[in-house]
């Protein structure tokens, strides 16, 4: 079946920001278990894919007069997943690639929550 973007897009951009990153954060964390333990390298493949759109979409609708170190720290993420995407098949296979995959997330993961805690705790 194929994946209809534009409706994704729509839908996503009806979240708020901490919405928004949060599913991004759990876009990679996702990605982190099937790397981890190497299964359903198609499944990771599409998380990258629709991770690459979260952030494309996510990223115009920031204020870069005040975000613009997290609109850079954003799109240094889309370029490692698209690295990675155009690699996918020769990571997936080398498991020390994939557990890589894996280790180079986390930070990434632990970033996105830390700016959606403060989001959230803002927006109370």
């Amino acid at each position: 079946m194929a994946m209809n973007w534009d409706l994704l897009k729509q839908l996503y951009l009806k979240n708020n920001q901490a919405s928004q990153l949060y599913s991004l954060a759990l876009n990679l964390a996702r990605i982190q278990t099937l790397a981890q333990n190497g299964v359903d390298r198609a499944a990771a493949k599409h998380l990258v894919r629709e991770s690459q759109f979260f952030i494309e979409w996510t990223v115009p609708t920031l204020d870069l007069e005040v975000e613009i170190e997290f609109a850079t720290e954003l799109v240094d993420l889309q370029r490692l997943l698209s690295r990675w995407k155009l690699h996918w098949e020769e990571h997936w296979e080398d498991e020390l690639k994939r557990l890589a995959v894996v280790k180079d997330l986390q930070p990434w993961c632990d970033r996105l929550q830390h700016r959606c805690d403060l989001l959230t705790r803002a927006a109370s």
